[in-house]
């Protein structure tokens, strides 16, 4: 290796360069730019740097540990403006990454009266430690590890606050030189929600009196940045008598910003789990529920989420086997995510259908723990897609119907057609173009009457006029009977529609003449509702086609039945179809709604 390293030649620093050169400590030199121009042998040796990115130029920043570097430049500004020269312990990197405990003492470089850089003189404590004897000695070798390398701060304070004893993490704690720390107040580093704190517990520890050891506090940085501590104090009593307080500091603000973030993460994780609408639930690699939400438990009727941890997944979804569940499984192992839909089992043993998104879940080691399910309630959408089809086969079986009678008005249309011929052709055309737009506007009527929110009707109002319409459009009397004056019952405007399709079809269905007709209308008020019944003297319905008549799946009875049971259903109410003569059939039909009173 070569003797010494110098960038260039300077004529003003060559009498001091071969001193320097037979030195047995690392000397170098720095240049305003904070790049070394000089190095002795020993620093040679210290920093284990080629001569190749010596010339390429070395930064001190490159030599010095990051949390040092402000320390570093805080005392080369204060030699730069003139303060008086000091030592400062510095944590040093060498080329092969060792880091090398020093002691570094630096003075300003003057050439024609302006700044040229810096002389710096470096003490390798570590070899110093080496080869001092003492060092070997557990006391000593404790000593060096608490002051260069333990994890923690580490301070003496006398009886008036001041430090006496600071070590180098506590100086990369606080951003500080030990010239900065060392007789200065301990409380001037503390920020100002950890003063008063700090200070009585010093106090009442110097008096004797038992204080907690162990808590936390908040330091301020040279910066002005705040830092949490962790701070565990006890106090020890010297030889001469004095009693001293001595303390291990552990910087934790990076593991409670860790903590906070976590945290913050949980609450809102546990937020969008109990808030979300859909249904949560998940499984373990078994198959079996281990977390569930709220929004679960309401959907399937459980008391409590609790009771929904801990069974089988078979047991939520209707149909599912073992098989099933391995199936799945299967895929969720492999990573897919996917959507289908399927049915939940109500605690009542009703079936809810839902949209299921499942997804699988892996620990930190890619092993496979289970997987998450949502389930959205899909029974509002299949419901209107029921109707939807229902109502569309419904108008086109209808419709259809309308359309033949005007095809077949049509066709009695001919250039030699008498004029009674064209006349009858024209009330075919004429009925069944009416009869189509009147079932478009009824159900044009029913689907605006959806979003209208229940309010108090009188039905018996209702019931009047729908039964006067009747009888100015059918030539049929209803036979009222005695009603109540008013009746306010839960629903909306849709309610007259309600009654006029009951009494229509009583009167259109009926085979029997105009005047051989009867309807007869009845209403009471029992229990919380309004009763009211409907019979005809038609030609009635078997008991099958009684139960089905207002069944959705069968497509049975027509605009006017769908229009009635829906308005049923939205009122809360209930519908019953019967004989008008118990046990007789034949002898008509009584259709019985109840509605719920208006309170």
């Amino acid at each position: 290796m070569r003797q010494s390293y110098e960038r260039e030649p300077a004529p003003q620093r060559k009498q001091f360069r071969q001193v320097a050169d037979g030195m047995l400590i690392p000397v170098v030199e720095i240049d305003p730019l904070l790049l070394i121009s000089y190095a002795n042998k020993a620093a040679l040796e210290l920093l284990r740097l080629d001569i190749e990115k010596l010339d390429a130029g070395v930064h001190v920043d490159s030599l010095v540990v990051p949390e040092q570097h402000d320390l570093l430049h805080d005392g080369l500004n204060l030699l730069r403006n003139g303060a008086d020269p000091q030592s400062i312990s510095m944590r040093i990197v060498n080329g092969q990454g060792v880091r090398i405990p020093t002691q570094l003492y630096a003075d300003r470089i003057i050439i024609d009266g302006k700044h040229a850089g810096f002389t710096v003189y470096v003490v390798d404590l570590s070899r110093r430690a080496a080869a001092e004897e003492k060092i070997l000695s557990r006391k000593e070798l404790l000593e060096f590890a608490i002051d260069y390398y333990s994890f923690s701060g580490i301070i003496v304070v006398d009886e008036i606050y001041k430090f006496e004893y600071v070590n180098d993490k506590m100086c990369d704690i606080l951003g500080r030189r030990r010239s900065e720390l060392l007789g200065h107040d301990f409380r001037e580093f503390l920020h100002e929600e950890s003063i008063e704190l700090v200070a009585d517990r010093y106090r009442r520890r110097q008096k004797g009196e038992d204080v907690p050891s162990l808590y936390d506090i908040k330091v301020v940085r040279k910066d002005g940045t705040p830092r949490d501590i962790m701070m565990s104090v006890g106090v020890i009593k010297s030889r001469d008598g004095r009693l001293r307080t001595v303390a291990q500091l552990l910087d934790i603000t990076e593991e409670k910003n860790r903590a906070m973030a976590l945290e913050e993460s949980e609450r809102r994780y546990r937020s969008l789990v109990e808030t979300m609408d859909s249904g949560l639930c998940v499984d373990d690699e078994n198959g079996i529920s281990v977390l569930a939400n709220d929004a679960l438990r309401r959907m399937l009727g459980y008391d409590s989420v609790e009771e929904l941890v801990g069974i089988p997944i078979t047991k939520l979804l209707y149909g599912w086997t073992d098989v099933d569940v391995q199936e799945k499984m299967k895929l969720r192992m492999a990573g897919k995510i996917e959507q289908y839909e399927a049915k939940l089992q109500h605690k009542t043993g009703a079936l809810i259908p839902v949209m299921v998104s499942a997804s699988p879940l892996f620990g930190p080691e890619k092993e496979y723990l289970g997987s998450m399910a949502v389930f959205t309630d899909v029974s509002d959408l299949k419901q209107a897609e029921t109707e939807v089809y229902f109502l569309l086969d419904l108008l086109l079986h209808d419709i259809g119907n309308q359309l033949q009678l005007i095809l077949a008005g049509g066709d009695f249309l001919d250039v030699d057609s008498s004029p009674e011929q064209i006349a009858r052709s024209k009330s075919y055309v004429k009925d069944g173009a009416n009869r189509c737009l009147e079932l478009i506007q009824k159900i044009r009527r029913t689907e605006e009457s959806r979003s209208e929110p229940l309010k108090p009707i009188d039905i018996v109002q209702v019931i009047h006029a729908e039964c006067e319409l009747l009888y100015k459009q059918r030539g049929v009397k209803v036979d009222i009977g005695e009603l109540p004056s008013e009746v306010y019952v839960l629903a909306d405007q849709a309610a007259s529609q309600l009654v006029w399709n009951l009494l229509e079809n009583a009167v259109v269905h009926n085979d029997l003449k105009t005047s051989q007709k009867l309807v007869r209308l009845r209403g009471r008020v029992h229990d919380g509702t309004f009763s009211m019944s409907i019979s005809d003297n038609g030609p009635g319905l078997t008991d099958d086609k009684k139960a089905v008549l207002f069944d959705p799946a069968r497509r049975y009875g027509g605009v006017g039945i769908h229009i009635v049971r829906r308005l049923v259903e939205k009122y809360d109410g209930t519908i019953e179809v019967q004989d008008r003569v118990i046990g007789k059939p034949e002898r008509g039909l009584k259709v019985v709604v109840k509605f719920l009173l208006a309170k």
